[in-house]
Parts: structure tokens; C-alpha cells; sequence
């Protein structure tokens, strides 16, 4: 089994552990691929939607799994009980959806020893959540896949008093500063391009004040940061 860039990257990040929970698995590609590698002894993978269960019992059945993952049907945390999983992985969705996925089984989340959260779009807003809600990110890098870039934070349910708590780190992401993350020049700039179209609208669209100084405060800080990396 292959993983893409995108999913070799979360696996890379996944602690041993003793059951995994695969949130969102659709072919259950990495709760398989965990286990064959001795990452985790078992995993449940999860999905709201039949079709994406169907595909995941499929790689289930191809290496001779059954017996290691549990296929569950269910939105987000519930098809889990409290303190069933060590590690979750959140994957392949929305910030917004993942943050309410999280709200909604917060008990859960806040049991587990390590979260796994790789957010598609509307990134920015996970990190406020996580720091509005007790949550720590202990580490986070980026992959590349084609012409993409995608992020993975690994989370820890509890609270950090040294993050900096910025509207830059928030979409940039501390941790990947920090560490110097090999993708960050890029990720930078498709940041900054796309922080300088949302400027550009509400300038044309004569946003009121406060809007618009946010926004320019926030592709300030970002162009000075790009300068002193």
C-alpha cells in the first residue's frame, strides 16, 4: 500500500498507540496502512456516509483486516465512546467542520491523547479554537502534494499558556515558524496571495474602517515575516 503526500504525512505524525480512531476514513486507507505497520493495534474508522464505509470495508477485506478495524456509521465523534480512542484523526474537511465536530464531541476529544487535525480549507480558524477550547499544538507540518499544500497540527487536550495567541499565527501556524518548516516559504506566499485578494475586495467594496485595518494588519505581518525567513 501507497499513501499520497497528504496522508503519508498524518501517519508520520501518528504516536504508537493502542487504537486509533480514523474520523472521516472514507477508503480507510490510513487506519489500514497504521495497523499493517504496527503503528496502532487497532482502529476504528468512521464515516457518515455509506458509500465512503462500503470503500473502507473494501481495503478492510483486501489485507485481511477484519479482525483489527472496526467499521462504524456515524457523524464525527459519535460513533465512539468517551475514552475508547488513544489518537483521532480529523481529516479531509473544512476548518468550520471541524471545529464543530470537535464542539459537538468535545468529552471525547478531551480524553484522547493525541488529535490529529488536517484541515482542507478555512484553516484559520482552528487554531482560535483549539486555544478558546483548552487545546494545545504540541507540532505541525506541511506536505505537498501536485500543486497543493496541506497542514497537519497534532493537538494535545490541554491548554498552552506560551502560544502566541496572534491573528498571524492563527492562519500561518506558530509551530511550522518556529521549526522551520521546509514548506513554509511557500506556504507564506500563497498565504500572502490570497490575504492580499481580501484586502483588494474590501477595499473595493469600502468596507468600514475597522474591517480593513484588520485585514491590512494581518498582510503586514505576514510580508514582514516572509522578509526575516
Amino acid at each position: 500500500m501507497v499513501l499520497s503526500d497528504r496522508l503519508a504525512l498524518i501517519y508520520s505524525m501518528i504516536p504508537p498507540c493502542d487504537i486509533l480512531c480514523d474520523i472521516g476514513t472514507d477508503h480507510a486507507l490510513l487506519p489500514a496502512y497504521a495497523i499493517l505497520n504496527k503503528r496502532c493495534k487497532r482502529a476504528i474508522a468512521c464515516d457518515v456516509g455509506k458509500g465512503p464505509l462500503n470503500r473502507a470495508k473494501q481495503t478492510v477485506e483486501r489485507y485481511f483486516l477484519q479482525d483489527k478495524i472496526e467499521l462504524r456509521l456515524g457523524n464525527g465523534l459519535e460513533p465512539i465512546s468517551r475514552d475508547e480512542a488513544d489518537v483521532l484523526v480529523i481529516a479531509g474537511m473544512g476548518g468550520v467542520l471541524m471545529t464543530e465536530l470537535l464542539l459537538k464531541g468535545m468529552d471525547k476529544a478531551k480524553q484522547a491523547q493525541r488529535i490529529l487535525l488536517q484541515p482542507m480549507y478555512t484553516h484559520e480558524v482552528v487554531r482560535p479554537f483549539l486555544w478558546e477550547n483548552g487545546f494545545s499544538v504540541a507540532d505541525e507540518s506541511l506536505a505537498r502534494e501536485g500543486d497543493k499544500l496541506y497542514q497537519v497540527l497534532s493537538v494535545i487536550p490541554k491548554p498552552d499558556d506560551k502560544a502566541i495567541k496572534t491573528d498571524l499565527y492563527a492562519v500561518v501556524g506558530e509551530k511550522l515558524v518556529l521549526k522551520g518548516d521546509p514548506l513554509l516559504k511557500d506556504w507564506l506566499e500563497r498565504l500572502i496571495q490570497r490575504q492580499t485578494k481580501i484586502v483588494t475586495g474590501i477595499r473595493s467594496a469600502r468596507q468600514p474602517g475597522p474591517i480593513l485595518e484588520k485585514e491590512e494588519s494581518l498582510l503586514k505581518d505576514m510580508l514582514e515575516l516572509n522578509r526575516q525567513i
